[in-house]
């Protein structure tokens, strides 16, 4: 024991700097401290210092985006994690908090939505990879804002993109359920229409511009459509009926290499109880005899490219 005692002070004798290791503070458990004491801005200090000693550590950057989410910067902390994503595309937590921030963004704005995470994080990176400089994406089903508020906000570097957001946005609120319906009802008797509220959202959320809402029932719009689009996202009446009119009528409208997006998409194969009604349009029209590629599935939101 002497032995490597000696042998240890004569090294630290000789190159004294190595002391340093031995007081060099543990700043990821200290920034991990202050976060769960609520004190934010010190922890984001502490979670800098120690991506500056492991800058590929991806949980600290993580922590780190996180943080910046804590103390209000979401912008900051959708960068940060679009970043990890970039430099690790499964790295889920990320995409689960983009997801969380997004929503956070939503509910800021006034526009609730129901998407798990993952299912807003994966929306959103979903249009922030599409190659094409000036894409135009069609979004049956708008509501009160929230997916229209992710797509915008993915391609906010591509001005020249185009936005449709398609849905009746009927004042009685016949078009939604529960709460939702509800709720449109209340602003009615106020004076206010469902399609207010929906623009008054986007405003607050700073994406209004980019958009070129459509008030009218996919049903009649299509009628007169004549666009080719990057991706036609379905998530307007989800009813099997109304699912199937909207895949059937909107799919040739998406180009050759674009994207057919749904949401609610519940397939037994996946381990779901049993198919939904979107689940079972998804497998009528875009199965292995379609001119779509076999679609991935994120929690509810299935994706599939058309190959021809």
């Amino acid at each position: 024991m002497s032995k490597i005692k000696y042998g240890l002070n004569a090294l630290l004798h000789y190159y004294p700097f190595i002391t340093e290791l031995e007081t060099l503070p543990n700043y990821e458990e200290s920034a991990k401290e202050l976060d769960q004491k609520g004190n934010f801005t010190e922890a984001h200090k502490q979670y800098e210092k120690a991506i500056q000693l492991e800058p590929k550590n991806l949980d600290l950057r993580c922590n780190f985006a996180v943080c910046h989410g804590k103390m209000g910067n979401l912008q900051t902390a959708l960068d940060e994690l679009c970043l990890i994503l970039d430099d690790d595309s499964d790295y889920s937590p990320a995409l689960e908090n983009l997801g969380r921030v997004l929503i956070m963004m939503g509910l800021q704005a006034g526009a609730e939505g129901w998407f798990s995470l993952f299912e807003a994080g994966h929306l959103y990176r979903t249009i922030q990879a599409i190659e094409n400089p000036q894409p135009v994406i069609v979004e049956l089903g708008s509501c009160y804002g929230l997916s229209s508020m992710i797509i915008a906000k993915a391609l906010k570097n591509k001005p020249n993109s185009k936005i449709y957001c398609v849905d009746a946005w009927e004042g009685d609120g016949s078009s939604v359920f529960g709460k939702t319906r509800d709720n449109i009802k209340a602003q009615a008797h106020q004076g206010i229409s469902f399609y207010e509220i929906y623009t008054q959202n986007m405003q607050n959320a700073g994406v209004y511009e980019q958009l070129s809402p459509i008030q009218g029932y996919t049903t009649n719009v299509v009628k007169d459509w004549s666009e080719e689009a990057d991706l036609i996202f379905v998530d307007a009446d989800h009813s099997y009926e109304g699912v199937r009119s909207d895949v059937r009528d909107w799919k040739d409208f998406v180009k050759v290499g674009g994207q057919l997006l749904m949401h609610d998409v519940e397939l037994e194969i996946a381990g779901s109880e049993q198919d939904s009604g979107p689940g079972l349009v998804a497998k009528e029209f875009l199965g292995p005899d379609s001119n779509f590629a076999q679609g991935s599935l994120v929690d509810t939101l299935y994706l599939a490219r058309r190959e021809s």
